[in-house]
Order: C-alpha cells, then sequence, then structure tokens
C-alpha cells in the first residue's frame, strides 16, 4: 500500500487532529519537543504491511502485523516511530544524538513490563514528603492551619537611575474567576493581596495605595520605575547588576490541612504572604545549606553551555549555572527526593527517576500562572526559554490539588504503561476500541550518531521510519539540556553529557546558502549510513516540512547523494498546536516522502518543470483536502509544493555515473551485530 500511496489522508488526519487535542497517555511519561502523533506511525506501518488491494481499516484495527520486520529510524527523537512499530511485532532499532530523548525512548520499550509504582511511591510519601512538609504549612483561613498550593514571587528591581527597589509585576492582575466574577489584585506600593470584583479598574489597599489591576511595572519586557519613571529592559538588568534575578515571595495560594481532597477554586485561598511564609521558606534553605555543607553533590551541577547556542536569552537574563534554575525549597525537595531514589533499583526505580526528571520542568523559577485557570503554567509550555518575572512555585507532594506534583509525574508514568499494556486504539468518532497484541521484537535504542549505524549488520532493515532533522528547526537540545544535570544526578546519564550540547546536531540558524549546503552534506552523511544499513528492496519513509524551499532542496540534494528515489508522497496532518511558534503561515500537515533505494548518486534538477509540478501538486490536495472538510494555511500549501516539486527534481535528475559504495567508515568503533536489546550508552 506505501508504493501504491493510496492512504486514506483525510480519514487519518481525524485520527490526527482527535490525538493533538488529547495526547495519548502511552508518551506522556516524559515531556519531549518534537514527537510525531502515533496515528501517523501507525498509518504508516499499517501501509507497509497490508497489500495495496486490502482494507486499510481493517489492517490499522485488526490485521496489520509487523512481525520479523527490521525498522529503523536514524533520528528518533521521542520514539513514537519505534514504540509504535514494536506494538505491531517489528524488530527496531533507534538512534539519536540526544541523550534526553534517547533515554526516554529507550524507556518507553519497557513501559508494558512495568509493575505497580504506588506501593513504593507511598514508601516515598514516609521518607520524603513527610521530611518536607513543615516548609508547604501555611495559614489558610483567620487562626486556622493550612498547606501551600502556590507559592509567587515577582522579581526585585533597583532602578539604574534612582536606585527605588520596586516589583517588576507584569500586571498587577494575580487571579481571576470569571463564573464568580473577582479577581486577585496585588498592591502597587506594598505587594499586599486584595479581593475584589473582576470588573474593578481601581483597587484600594488597606494601606492607602490605589492600584490599576491592569497596569504594571513591566510591559513587552521593559520595566519602568514607580519613582523616577526610568526605563529598562529587564533582560538588560543582568549585564548591569552581575548577578541572576533575585525574586520575592509576596503571596500564597493556600488549601485546608488534614487529609487531602481535590478542593475547587472557591475553596482555595489567595493572599499576601506573611512573616510565617517566609521563615517556613528560610528554614528550608537553612536546611539545604546544611545539607550542601556536608554533601556538595546533594543539589545539581552544572553550567549552562553558552557555546553553540540559538538562543541566549538564558545567559541574557542572568543565569549561569542550572542550581541558578531553583529556589532553595525546590532544590531541598529535589535532592532529598534524589537522595532517596538512590536506593531504589530495578523497573520502579528507573521509573521513578523518569517522573522525577519529568517533575522538573514544573519545579523551577521558569514555571509561570495561568491566572484564569488557577494553575501552574510548566517550563517549555511553549517551545523555548521564558524568563518568567512572577514564577509560581507548587507544593511538590499533593496528590489531588495543583498541577505538575511529583505525585501527578508518578501517574503519568503509570497510565503510559497501562495504556502499552492495554492494546487499544482511539477511532475517528467515538470510544477507544481493542486492537490484536503482537509479540514484540528486539528493541535496540542508542544515544549515538546516525553517521555511525555499525552495530546494525549491512542490508539488513526492511523499513526506515523516520522524521528527519528540519533545515532550521527549534534547536531541542538547549531546550533538552535543561534535564540533563539531573538525569545525571539520578543515573540516567553519564557525566560527558553535562558540559556541552551533543554533536552531530544538524539544525542551523542561519538562512544563507552556505547553510543549505552544509546541512545537505551533513544529512548526506547519515543517509549513505542508512542506505548501508538497507535490504535490496527496504523502503525509506519519513514525514517533512520546511516553508523555506531551501530546506527541501538540501533534502532532495541528500537524498539524490545517497541514492535514494522517490516513489510517493503525499500530506498527512502533523501538528495542530498553538504557540509563538505558530502563525497564519504555520504549518500543520507535514509530507510523507516514500523512497527505494536507488543504488546510484542523483543530482536534483530544480527547474521550471520541477516547480511547475510543485504548484500543480499543492493545487490538487488543497482541493481535495478542502473538499473534505479540511483547512490549510498558506505555509501548508507552500510545504505540499516543496515536496511535489521534490518529487519532480529527483525524477528529472541526472543519474551519477558511479554507484555508490556502502561500506562502514574506519574511523567507527565497532558495534554490536544485530538487533540485541540493550540500555543506551550515555
Amino acid at each position: 500500500m506505501l508504493d501504491a500511496g493510496e492512504l486514506p489522508v483525510e480519514d487519518i488526519a481525524l485520527l490526527a487532529k482527535r490525538e493533538g487535542v488529547r495526547p495519548r497517555d502511552a508518551y506522556q511519561s516524559h515531556k519531549w519537543f518534537a514527537r510525531r502523533l502515533a496515528a501517523t506511525a501507525r498509518s504508516l506501518l499499517v501501509a507497509a504491511s497490508t497489500p495495496a488491494d486490502a482494507s486499510f481499516w481493517e489492517g490499522y484495527y485488526r490485521d496489520a502485523d509487523c512481525a520479523g520486520l527490521r525498522v529503523l529510524d536514524p533520528f528518533m527523537g521521542g520514539g513514537v516511530m519505534l514504540l509504535e512499530a514494536s506494538r505491531l511485532g517489528a524488530h527496531v532499532h533507534g538512534t539519536d544524538v540526544e541523550p534526553v530523548a534517547a533515554a526516554i525512548s529507550d524507556f518507553q520499550g519497557r513501559l508494558a513490563d512495568l509493575p505497580d509504582l504506588k506501593p513504593t511511591l507511598d514508601g516515598l510519601f514516609d521518607k520524603v514528603a513527610s521530611e518536607v512538609a513543615p516548609f508547604y504549612r501555611a495559614e489558610h483561613a483567620e487562626g486556622e492551619d493550612g498547606r501551600l498550593l502556590h507559592a509567587f514571587w515577582v522579581q526585585v528591581i533597583d532602578c539604574a537611575e534612582c536606585g527605588h527597589r520596586f516589583d517588576a509585576h507584569p500586571s498587577y492582575k494575580l487571579a481571576w474567576d470569571e463564573a464568580r466574577g473577582i479577581q486577585w489584585v496585588a498592591c502597587r506600593t506594598c505587594g499586599d493581596i486584595s479581593e475584589v470584583g473582576l470588573s474593578r479598574k481601581s483597587v484600594q489597599c488597606g494601606c492607602g495605595s490605589r492600584t490599576d489591576p491592569r497596569k504594571g511595572n513591566l510591559s513587552y519586557g521593559k520595566t519602568c520605575c514607580p519613582a523616577c519613571g526610568h526605563a529598562e529592559r529587564l533582560i538588560d538588568v543582568a549585564p548591569r547588576t552581575g548577578c541572576p534575578p533575585r525574586f520575592r515571595l509576596f503571596a500564597v495560594e493556600t488549601i485546608p490541612a488534614g487529609p487531602e481532597k481535590s478542593y475547587p477554586t472557591r475553596e482555595r485561598r489567595i493572599r499576601g504572604a506573611t512573616e510565617r511564609d517566609v521563615e517556613c521558606f528560610d528554614a528550608a534553605r537553612a536546611r539545604l545549606d546544611r545539607e550542601i555543607a556536608v554533601d556538595a553533590g546533594f543539589s545539581v551541577e552544572g553550567n549552562i553551555p553558552s557555546a553553540g547556542r540559538f538562543d541566549d536569552r538564558l545567559l541574557r537574563y542572568g543565569y549561569t549555572s542550572y542550581n541558578q534554575l531553583f529556589n532553595a525549597r525546590q532544590a531541598l525537595h529535589m535532592g532529598l527526593l534524589a537522595r532517596a531514589l538512590d536506593g531504589i533499583g530495578g523497573p520502579e526505580g528507573e521509573a521513578l527517576r523518569i517522573a522525577f526528571s519529568d517533575h522538573v520542568a514544573t519545579n523551577n523559577v521558569l514555571c509561570g500562572y495561568a491566572g484564569g485557570w488557577r494553575r501552574l503554567s510548566p517550563l517549555f509550555s511553549i517551545r523555548a526559554y521564558r524568563h518568567i518575572a512572577r514564577p509560581v512555585e507548587i507544593n511538590p507532594w499533593l496528590e489531588r490539588n495543583g498541577r505538575g506534583t511529583f505525585p501527578n509525574a508518578v501517574r503519568s508514568v503509570s497510565r503510559a504503561s497501562k495504556a502499552m499494556k492495554a492494546g487499544s486504539e482511539p477511532q475517528r468518532e467515538g470510544p477507544v476500541v481493542p486492537v490484536p497484541s503482537r509479540g514484540r521484537g528486539a528493541w535496540d535504542i542508542r544515544c549515538q550518531d546516525a553517521c555511525d549505524l555499525s552495530h546494525i549488520p549491512a542490508g539488513s532493515v526492511d523499513l526506515v521510519l523516520t522524521d528527519p532533522p528540519y533545515f532550521d528547526y527549534i534547536a531541542y537540545s538547549e531546550l533538552g539540556h535543561f534535564f540533563v544535570p539531573w538525569m545525571v544526578r539520578l543515573g540516567l546519564l553519564d557525566r560527558s553529557h553535562l558540559a556541552a550540547f551533543p554533536l552531530g546536531q544538524l539544525a542551523s540558524s542561519l538562512g544563507h546558502d552556505e547553510a543549505e549546503r552544509i546541512f545537505a552534506e551533513a544529512l548526506t552523511v547519515r543517509l549513505r549510513e542508512v542506505v548501508r544499513v538497507c535490504g535490496p528492496r527496504a523502503r525509506i519513509v519519513f514525514t517533512y516540512q520546511s516553508l523555506d524551499g531551501r530546506g527541501w532542496r538540501a533534502l532532495a540534494q541528500a537524498l539524490g547523494a545517497a541514492g535514494m528515489r522517490p516513489l510517493q508522497a503525499w500530506p498527512m496532518f502533523g501538528d495542530g498546536g498553538s504557540g509563538p511558534h505558530k502563525h497564519a503561515n504555520s504549518i500543520s500537515w507535514d509530507c510523507v516522502v516514500h523512497c527505494e533505494v536507488h543504488g546510484n548518486a542523483r543530482v536534483p534538477d530544480y527547474g521550471d518543470r520541477s516547480m511547475a509540478a510543485g504548484t500543480a501538486f499543492a493545487e490538487t490536495w488543497g482541493d481535495r483536502l478542502t473538499a473534505s472538510g479540511h483547512r490549510l494555511t498558506a505555509g501548508d500549501l507552500a510545504n505540499i509544493g516543496h515536496a511535489g516539486a521534490l518529487m519532480a527534481a529527483l525524477a528529472d535528475c541526472r543519474v551519477v555515473d558511479t554507484p555508490i559504495t556502502a561500506q562502514v567508515p574506519v574511523i567507527y568503533p565497532t558495534g554490536d551485530a544485530g538487533p540485541e536489546s540493550r540500555r543506551i550508552r550515555c
């Protein structure tokens, strides 16, 4: 069915869009940034194992079987292609230069064998949660004990002009409840919190000051001193002071003490921070200092790499080491938890370490607060580092309240395990349905560059299913490196990954022709190694997108130079997400390119015929998908057009007479032959 290219693209898109709204539990054990949709991966695998005249949907829900197939993903990222291939019985090989992605993907292959984590989690409650509980005590109502849900911090600025110290509030409105018609407002003078009607545009505090909730001292990244009016970009404060950002605890959100239950927002209380709240935090800081005095490795270590960065904002805001991204109470909690996990081995220990690593993304000073939802907004809720001038801190041991607590992270791992054991698939409409389980094949996941696949026997791979690096894609290794220090501390990664980003990154932040050439040559090296391990009838299938035609041209050069010939191409819905990287020209429809191993190098011909073919290809698919009720942006149509032009350019190409020689470069270390399952070498 793949060779024919006759997939029900329109209906598969309905599954993909459903998954985009409600991500599959199987892939929620740990955050990663560039996962393909499971519906896409399964659809391509079904098409690869289903005859052209058979029913695609019978294969999808019943008949598909990849037993005996050897599947490779040389750029595996979050591991979706491989896990879906494994579910259908294939032997899988996966590589990626990104150590965090490799560790997560490797762990996913053992999810179906994971035991119940609750007994071990209960032991951690007794050992760690009870020890840190005093640091999260807080008064809930007048004279009534409670516990902390959220602690609100705000960056403190000393004016460069007059020296006045002020809080860098982006607005004085902290939270609001549309249904109840109320809002919580911080006083512009003393910082105390007032609960007032949502329509109020002026709030008088007990200190006598009046505050407009809509205003603040920070707007579009620029602070304004309330005393003298001096303006300064927030990103310029650290270069001036030579220090990382400083924060002040100004408010808390609390819930009642006693046995925890799920509290609706109306039963939570937001109030100004008191001396007692500050004392609880200071006690945590004193305890952290004592722990570090005894054990210097108690807290996370590692400088934030400065070399090879695409985005230097984290450094420019004043952060130079990873331990600066956690306040003292957060660092104490994680240090005590990590020490407790040191004594837990086996599958439970690995699963809890993965949960810990994911939990770090909600337990740092780069987390914001979604005021209308009354919940924490994690780091990487958008695919970028964001400096947060008003960060929020979660009580990490709550079970039924709050977003991103450690028990919640453990539950995500448990749900992922349950999903893998259940063996079910969503329908285009209606509930999920059970699907047959296949015997799992070999599982071989490695943290290494695809330019070295010497551990895979030559000519042994039947199907390459991958999502190669995009020409101008987001530098995920910069984002992923945030997780590295704690993964090193937990023993999930080797210390060699601390100092720098991994080698072998193909992303380019440069938009000129030289960058296109460098990208094409680097990708060619990897694809030639892929061709070496492919069997004579192997198929190479990948999804790709690039708004810039240079990305597609670089891909065409690499495919041709590696001896791959495209047979088919078609669009598939790939990303319905939102965020600062999504706009009217964004791409939601990837293109699938389906290739065979040709054996001779080819030089693509991007002449007028190829460009006209690309335009016609985009128009045909645009009309077909629009007629089915799908919406395409200008970026989608441009991307589809680039895929059509690539097909034509490699059809009207010049074939280089010299065949490509498949050989293992002698500089590569000798690998293990065969698909022997093993832990990643990180």
